[in-house]
């Protein structure tokens, strides 16, 4: 009976421990009125556009909610870049750029889409979210 109250023991332990939430890179970062977070921008990255990243075989619903964004984008008159992965090409980068590249990895991982736009970045924003961030930061000085 005490090795079974033990072995009780351990796997209450064990699936604490997996449930246990890793810490996030977006937990204690102000976002702005629209949602957004402040991130280093992937390179590639367009200044003003807005830069949409989902995996090239989204499920149909992911897919359809993507194509959905990019066409009210564009018909607003805001500039889109599609792409489907993140890269960051920082040497030697700052502690407030790793901070910046982590909350990007972060939105990336979170889903599709992962939005990008003048050092703003949220996943699966709507289009009226995207808008009004890209109204506001145009041309601020954020990221790169």
């Amino acid at each position: 009976m005490r090795g079974l109250m033990l072995l009780m023991l351990v796997c209450a332990l064990y699936g604490a421990y997996q449930l246990w939430p890793e810490r996030d890179a977006l937990a204690e970062v102000a976002t702005s009125a629209n949602g957004f977070v402040p991130v280093e921008m992937p390179d590639g990255a367009a200044r003003n556009a807005v830069l949409v990243l989902a995996p090239r075989h989204c499920p149909s619903a992911q897919a359809q909610r993507i194509e959905t964004l990019v066409r009210e984008l564009t018909e607003r008159g805001i500039p889109v870049a599609r792409g489907d992965s993140i890269f960051f090409d920082v040497a030697n980068p700052t502690p407030g750029q790793m901070a910046g590249i982590d909350r990007a990895v972060e939105v990336f991982k979170r889903g599709a889409p992962a939005v990008f736009l003048n050092g703003m970045a949220m996943s699966n924003p709507t289009a009226a979210q995207v808008a009004a961030e890209y109204r506001a930061t145009r041309g601020a000085r954020h990221g790169h």
